[in-house]
């Protein structure tokens, strides 16, 4: 496809997207029409994608349990307490590049500040 922008001509190859038909999702004038999806994200699973089991705790009767970890599913992902140890860790990394750089630049203000952050933040 030929544009023009501000004068300048150049050639835009618009990317294609290899689809896969899905199942019915309903009829349009008498014609079946099916989902789509993008070939390389897999289509939803029964049951909004997730794979639930649920198991009877012994003390707690009918209470579901967590349900397993798979990969792609929304079990698979950190916890909120391991996505705050994670956050906390880049963070103290992040500080140590900067005093690093305080160190070799010689800003001996900035480096006494990122110490005091450092001590707040328990790295």
């Amino acid at each position: 496809m030929k544009l023009t922008y501000r004068g300048v001509n150049y050639e835009y190859d618009i990317p294609t997207v290899d689809m896969i038909e899905g199942e019915v999702a309903g009829k349009y004038r008498g014609q079946d029409w099916n989902y789509r999806y993008p070939r390389h994200i897999p289509g939803p699973n029964k049951y909004g994608g997730t794979n639930y089991t649920t198991k009877r705790d012994s003390q707690g009767g009918d209470r579901d349990s967590a349900a397993v970890r798979t990969p792609g599913t929304v079990e698979s992902y950190p916890t909120v307490v391991e996505v705050a140890q994670i956050h906390q860790a880049n963070i103290c990394n992040i500080l140590d590049r900067r005093k690093q750089a305080a160190k070799a630049n010689g800003d001996e203000r900035l480096l006494r500040l990122l110490e005091i952050e450092s001590r707040q933040m328990v790295c």
